[in-house]
């Protein structure tokens, strides 16, 4: 299930990407007009290019993402993991989720990290492939945040959310 909802969106992304470029395509004149050069003209849509990658975050980011999936209380050092901190209810809650995925053997969980993009203002995006004990994979796109945690990288609130809802 988790996959078919990965593909989904995979899909989706594509289907909107391919539909943007259809536009801008459309929008070019197939014959230049009279009086008009037939030369390219760079065209700027106000769309920031990506930085250059940052593969030497990789292994900053594998380690946040060990910590976080790490033995150990929410309500503790696992919450410095997470942008702003988890308040006591989602630490108790996400304790017990935590607690039923060790019974199930979803624990240790091992990290890919690819297609890093340090955004240059406290913000990376980057592209995990999370493997669980119990052989079960998913990937997905996560956002991290510099700050407060041993590595001095958090995830953003949804991405941990994301994250630890998609391999069970």
């Amino acid at each position: 299930m988790i996959v078919k909802s990965l593909v989904t969106g995979i899909a989706a992304t594509a289907l909107v990407g391919a539909a943007a470029v259809g536009t801008t395509v459309a929008s070019q004149p197939a014959i230049p007009t009279t009086g008009t050069s037939s030369a390219v003209a760079p065209v700027v849509r106000q769309v920031p290019l990506p930085q250059a990658p940052a593969p030497g975050l990789q292994t900053t980011l594998v380690s946040t993402l060990s910590g976080l999936t790490a033995a150990g209380s929410f309500a503790g050092s696992k919450g410095s993991y997470i942008q702003g901190g988890v308040g006591r209810l989602e630490a108790i809650t996400a304790d017990r989720a935590y607690s039923n995925a060790v019974k199930q053997g979803v624990f240790p969980m091992s990290f890919a990290v690819a297609d890093i993009d340090d955004l240059g203002d406290g913000t990376a995006t980057a592209n995990v492939t999370a493997t669980a004990a119990t052989g079960a994979t998913a990937s997905q796109p996560l956002t991290f945040v510099a700050g407060p945690s041993p590595t001095g990288w958090q995830l953003s609130k949804g991405s941990a959310m994301a994250l630890l809802s998609s391999v069970k």
